[in-house]
């Protein structure tokens, strides 16, 4: 999945939470639930792709796992204790998504980090953080349908929706 897909999809689900349960909405702050969307692979994209591909080769690291959504989820929870302010659990309520949305159960030595050790799987190495990006573009919009290319179009789809539902 890409960027317009994880914040897209993220999105709805927070969307039809809130209709479901309505005293939700006034919780929700569509930005950093887009953060959250985004925020596993802000961190491990830069750390696993540019700062160590040589040692991890990998876009999926600490950011990827249980471990990480939890520290924020309980640091959010004791800021809403204290402040009354939820944002903080929702972008870890978004980072759990978005490890869904990337199946990351497919990959449990780095979901479940550090209960299978503390190494993470070595990925394939792309020489460069463009070439990485643009052999991932190259699938994503390839003119094939694809799984990201249909997420990334349900994704824009969501998000225009959205912007159209809440506009002012």
């Amino acid at each position: 999945m890409f960027i317009l897909g994880h914040i897209g999809i993220t999105l709805v689900v927070f969307y039809i939470a809130s209709l479901a349960i309505p005293s939700l909405k006034r919780h929700l702050d569509y930005r950093f639930i887009a953060l959250g969307a985004l925020l596993p692979d802000l961190i491990d994209k830069p750390i696993g792709r540019i700062l160590f591909e040589d040692v991890f080769a990998s876009g999926r690291l600490f950011a990827h796992t249980l471990v990480f959504v939890i520290v924020i989820l309980v640091a959010g929870y004791v800021y809403f204790r204290h402040r009354g302010d939820s944002r903080i659990m929702l972008v870890a309520g978004a980072s759990f998504l978005h490890l869904l949305e990337d199946r990351m159960w497919m990959a449990p030595q780095t979901f479940f980090w550090p209960v299978f050790g503390w190494e993470f799987a070595q990925g394939h190495s792309y020489g460069s953080f463009l070439e990485y990006f643009m052999n991932i573009a190259r699938h994503v919009y390839s003119p094939d349908f694809s799984f990201a290319l249909i997420s990334e179009i349900s994704g824009l789809l969501i998000v225009l929706f959205l912007v159209y539902k809440h506009r002012n």
